[in-house]
Parts: C-alpha cells; sequence; structure tokens
C-alpha cells in the first residue's frame, strides 16, 4: 500500500477515536434526554466507554431483537433468488458449504416505532448500500438489522459494527411506524447467499457456527482497534476485525468520493 492511503487510514481512525472519547467526555455533562434520535447508536458506543473507561459507571443494554433480513429482501433458491417472505420450511435455499439445503423453519418478528424512533434501539435496522461488502455484494440495497452477521473474508461480524456512515447506514424510522423481520433456520448454521451478500442463517446458542464470529465486546474495545489502525501507517498491527472494517470503511469512502 502506498504511503497516502496509509495516512488516510490512520487519520481517518485517530478521529473516530477521537469522537469516541470526546463522546465519553461530553456525556458526564449533557442529558442524556437532550440527545436525538439519530445520535443512539453513538450513545451505546458512549455508554460503553462510560463503562469501560469510568469507574462506578454502568450501562443498560438493551434485549435485542433478533437477526433478521427486511420484508423484501431477496434469498437465492434452487428456482433463483425469492423475496424471504415467501420462503416456508422445507424450500431449499443456497448455501456456502452445502449446496442447496431445505429450510426447517421461518422466524419473523416485527419492529416499531414511536415518535419516529425504533422501540428496541439496542438492534437498530441496517441500510447496506449495493456493493458494499465488496464487488456487487450486494447487487442491491439490503435491509438487516444490526446483531446479524455477515461474511466477509473468512470471517462472521455484526453488520452494525461495519457501520461507516457511508455505504452502511442505520435506518432511520422517520415516516414508518414498523418494518417486518425474517430469517431462516436450518438443520445446521451456514452461509446464506443474500442479494448476493453472504450472511448467516439463524444461530442458536445450541448450535456450531460454520465460521468464526468476530466482535467488539464494548468502547474500549472498539477504541483500541482504532489505536490499532491509526498506528498502522508505522507498524501494522491490525487484527482481523480491525482490517475488515477499515477496508469496508474505505470502500465506502471511494463510494462517496464518486457520487
Amino acid at each position: 500500500m502506498s504511503r497516502t492511503p496509509k495516512i488516510d487510514r490512520a487519520r481517518r481512525n485517530a478521529l473516530k477515536a477521537g469522537s469516541l472519547v470526546l463522546g465519553t467526555l461530553l456525556a458526564t455533562s449533557v442529558p442524556h434526554r437532550q440527545a436525538s434520535a439519530q445520535s443512539q447508536p453513538i450513545r451505546d458506543i458512549i455508554q460503553d466507554l462510560l463503562r469501560d473507561l469510568l469507574p462506578g459507571r454502568t450501562s443498560n443494554p438493551g434485549s435485542g431483537g433478533g437477526q433478521c433480513f427486511a420484508r423484501g429482501t431477496q434469498i437465492r433458491t434452487r428456482e433463483g433468488y425469492r423475496r424471504i417472505e415467501s420462503l416456508a420450511a422445507g424450500d431449499e435455499v443456497a448455501v456456502r458449504f452445502g449446496g442447496f439445503v431445505p429450510i426447517k423453519a421461518m422466524v419473523s418478528h416485527t419492529l416499531k416505532s414511536v415518535s419516529g424512533k425504533w422501540v428496541d434501539e439496542s438492534n437498530l435496522p441496517v441500510f447496506v448500500r449495493r456493493g458494499a461488502l465488496g464487488e456487487n455484494s450486494p447487487n442491491a440495497d439490503l435491509c438487516l438489522t444490526a446483531l446479524h452477521p455477515v461474511f466477509v473474508d473468512g470471517f462472521l461480524m455484526p453488520v452494525g459494527e461495519l457501520v461507516n456512515g457511508t455505504s452502511i447506514i442505520f435506518e432511520a424510522a422517520a415516516g414508518r411506524d414498523a418494518l417486518d423481520f425474517f430469517n431462516i433456520e436450518l438443520d445446521s448454521h451456514d452461509i446464506l447467499d443474500v442479494q448476493g451478500a453472504f450472511c448467516e442463517s439463524l444461530y442458536r446458542a445450541e448450535t456450531e457456527r460454520c465460521a468464526p464470529l468476530l466482535r467488539f465486546t464494548g468502547g474500549r474495545s472498539q477504541l483500541r482497534s482504532r489505536l490499532r489502525s491509526v498506528a498502522s501507517a508505522v507498524v501494522d498491527r491490525r487484527q482481523p476485525i480491525d482490517i475488515i472494517r477499515d477496508k469496508l470503511e474505505e470502500r465506502g469512502h471511494r463510494f462517496a468520493r464518486a457520487a
């Protein structure tokens, strides 16, 4: 990699790291109720940092509302791509590690909004633009919940951890009363072809994952990741989670510049 991209990456991550720390400091003096609905994902990070970096303070994480795809999402089956809400147990879907396999069960839930805010703000909808995860991946804009892992470079990673403000963003609730979400349970955990992107099937705790899962464990984990990426301009000791995040952020910035 040439020097300029390295410096750009370091600068971008330095700004992100500074935002995390500054947000934590501001959170100690700004009342929680003054924050807007759009800032909720940032508030979650701030709460993690408060818990991790300021002794005696705790966060109040939500319970989560499922790892699912929005109504209308196209899933690859033996008959080609079909809308997820049209699928049923017994239909065969394409998977990365097993060709085509039958659906064991379909699950669903509805995320509601009140006064322009999603009711369950711990698992917000994420909007993934066409091509955000790779060349033609996904092949059309995709909406799924933040906790749902996508498969990138051999690893699973919750899509909410990859939000970059350009090609992967949180879906606003404004103008929507509800969003319906669906997921596909298989006999064994696998990777689905979802509009050309690779995303995991329904995962249950008693099952074995088909690929390693990467995720941040709180605000301090995210801050350390950003600092590793800052230092990579001189010595690159980034971990896979940092590399994937940085790569998709760089891709998103290229999209923004080309727009």
